[in-house]
């Protein structure tokens, strides 16, 4: 599908059918397929990047909802953008608040001078940019995209996305700003970048578990809440339980020198 036409096919078939209308689909191969998702704000004086893996359901309609919504009342298409990255980016029941809380117990806010993660999504939006390596819904045999950094590199629909929707995107927000990655897969996204000079690794404060309701215990497992012990013996975070105990440990460390190099400058 031709992008430069997107937005506006976008908003005509909203206007007809709104939230409920049939996603569009930018492409599909094999069993993987991408539906667009309004969400190519940068908000380019951001001090927070928070990276996801892909918008999932609950992004994507609630992008959709709020697009109509916005739509009906005449504004301009770059803040309609805007409003519904803000809205809808890393929304739902679940997932915000675990991510508010796992902002707010590690100390992250501390580099933004204090205050509560919520802010990030109201008074101090200015200070988030919210994006994902695959920026577009992604999925496999309909199910959301939950697969690794390879998978994302190996199958060309995905890679195209990454590259020319996620990639270049980077360049336009400020030099200083620190990076958050929710998982191993953006966290790899992310050193791929710093690989190729388009941030700064010394920037990348780590990984955050991933905060989806199909993440059960795991954030409770990371933030230190629950012992592995304590775990069910079919949770399935018992397997991954020392690599998000090891990722935590990391960012408190970062966490922790990037304070000191900041208290110093």
């Amino acid at each position: 599908m031709d992008k430069s036409n997107i937005a506006d096919e976008f908003k005509q078939a909203l206007a007809k059918s709104g939230k409920d209308a049939a996603p569009l689909i930018l492409g599909s191969e094999g069993r993987y397929s991408l539906e667009y998702v309004p969400f190519e704000h940068v908000n380019i004086e951001a001090k927070l990047v928070i990276v996801g893996i892909t918008p999932g359901p609950t992004q994507r309609d609630d992008a959709y909802d709020e697009t109509k919504h916005l739509s009906r009342r005449g504004l301009a298409d770059a803040e309609i953008l805007r409003r519904v990255k803000r809205h809808a980016a890393f929304g739902g029941p679940a997932m915000r608040p675990n991510l508010e809380r796992m902002l707010d117990e590690m100390g992250v806010m501390t580099l933004l001078s204090g205050g509560r993660a919520a802010e990030l999504w109201a008074g101090r939006a200015h200070l988030l940019h919210a994006t994902s390596a695959v920026p577009h819904a992604a999925f496999v045999g309909g199910k959301p995209f939950a697969g690794s950094f390879e998978e994302i590199r190996r199958i060309d629909l995905l890679r195209r996305c990454f590259e020319q929707d996620f990639l270049p995107t980077l360049s336009r927000l400020r030099p200083d700003a620190y990076y958050i990655a929710l998982g191993p897969t953006p966290a790899a996204a992310l050193a791929f970048a710093a690989d190729r000079g388009r941030i700064d690794r010394s920037r990348i404060l780590g990984w955050l578990a991933h905060p989806s309701t199909q993440g059960g215990s795991q954030v409770s497992v990371y933030l230190g809440k629950k012992k592995v012990a304590e775990l069910n013996p079919k949770d399935p975070v018992r397997h991954r339980a020392s690599a998000l105990v090891a990722a935590a440990e990391e960012m408190r460390a970062r966490l922790k020198a990037s304070l000191m190099q900041r208290a110093a400058a």
